[in-house]
């Protein structure tokens, strides 16, 4: 079987090396130019420690990607145990294509008759697949700061919720020395580059900051369920029917409440490479997978509609506690109803 993968990122890279562990041998089409320092998509690069298992998958090492543990992080004035680390994302991504056959272009409607399936991991494009049923993004600006302490403090990871007029929140993600990715993300909000001007101004006192770069870019936090379809049919010049299907961002896998999305997107690529190429049983298992996402995009419709005057529910506070429970964040329960983490600002202005 050929199969063409556009998009050669975490879900594309990942799937491929997995497909060809089964016999079948894609090509990478990657043709986005992401106009970053890094010449990646703008990402935090935060994952929890499980990704682990998923590049152990595929013979690589975490430990040869990580940056730093964010063992503590400080969630609105919360300090919680976490298993989050940053990792060397663009390292990784080079890795997880290193011997693939990789063709530094998009994947064009000449090319796509070669094939017998295609599929889409072109994340926030979606390129190949029709549009989501229900699609919801946010905006993200991050600056790559080097922080050096003016009396000896350590910057802390951090999540800060209570910093935003809207929903969302800023993070603070530990990188390499001294270096940080300080970031803002959030939905219905506007001039993401004042909350964060604001940010900094609060930490002028206490360290000296330096920009060393900065990106912009949009997250679809959706979820799978109101990101179907999942795959698609097209005709190729022969008359044969071609499938195409979604995998990643491009699909949803994405956690609504944070945003979190490369160890959802490795996992999504395991599920295809495990039911390929039976898109049924894909979507299915999918679903069930992360159904949870559903709920917690439930919850922010809500809000943003029906919860703006009576706040979150119950069943809202517990999906934001078990949204920590699932990343094994220790937030104290009666904390996490109380605040609802990044939520709270939001509902208090």
């Amino acid at each position: 079987m050929k199969v063409a993968i556009a998009g050669a990122g975490i879900a594309g890279g990942f799937l491929a090396r997995l497909l060809e562990q089964k016999g079948i041998t894609p090509d990478l089409y990657d043709g986005v130019e992401h106009g970053t320092a890094c010449r990646c998509r703008s990402c935090g690069w935060g994952a929890p420690l499980g990704v682990r298992r998923f590049l152990s998958q595929v013979g690589l090492d975490l430990d040869d990607y990580l940056m730093n543990t964010m063992v503590n992080v400080n969630f609105d004035g919360i300090v919680a145990k976490t298993p989050l680390c940053t990792i060397h994302k663009p390292r990784l991504l080079h890795d997880l294509t290193q011997g693939l056959n990789v063709l530094d272009h998009h994947l064009l409607p000449q090319d796509m008759d070669n094939y017998d399936a295609l599929v889409d991991a072109t994340g926030i494009a979606r390129a190949l697949l029709p549009p989501c049923r229900s699609d919801l993004t946010l905006p993200t600006l991050q600056y790559r700061m080097n922080v050096e302490p003016r009396n000896g403090d350590r910057l802390e990871a951090g999540v800060y919720g209570e910093e935003i007029p809207g929903l969302g929140y800023v993070w603070v993600f530990p990188l390499a020395k001294d270096q940080f990715h300080i970031g803002v993300g959030g939905i219905g909000i506007e001039r993401e580059e004042d909350i964060l001007e604001r940010f900094f101004s609060k930490m002028t006192g206490r360290f000296e900051l330096s920009p060393l770069c900065n990106c912009t870019g949009v997250v679809r936090v959706a979820s799978p369920y109101y990101s179907i379809p999942f795959s698609t049919y097209r005709q190729r010049a022969d008359g044969v029917d071609q499938p195409i299907i979604g995998v990643g961002e491009s699909i949803g896998t994405v956690s609504p409440f944070t945003g979190e999305g490369i160890v959802y997107s490795l996992e999504c690529a395991q599920i295809l490479a495990e039911t390929w190429p039976d898109e049924k049983r894909y979507t299915s298992k999918v679903l069930s997978k992360f159904g949870w996402m559903k709920k917690e995009r439930e919850t922010i419709d809500y809000l943003l509609f029906d919860g703006r005057s009576t706040g979150p529910r119950l069943r809202d506070r517990w999906r934001f506690f078990r949204n920590a429970q699932r990343s094994d964040i220790g937030l104290p329960i009666v904390e996490a109803f109380r605040r609802m983490g990044s939520l709270s600002g939001w509902l208090r202005d």
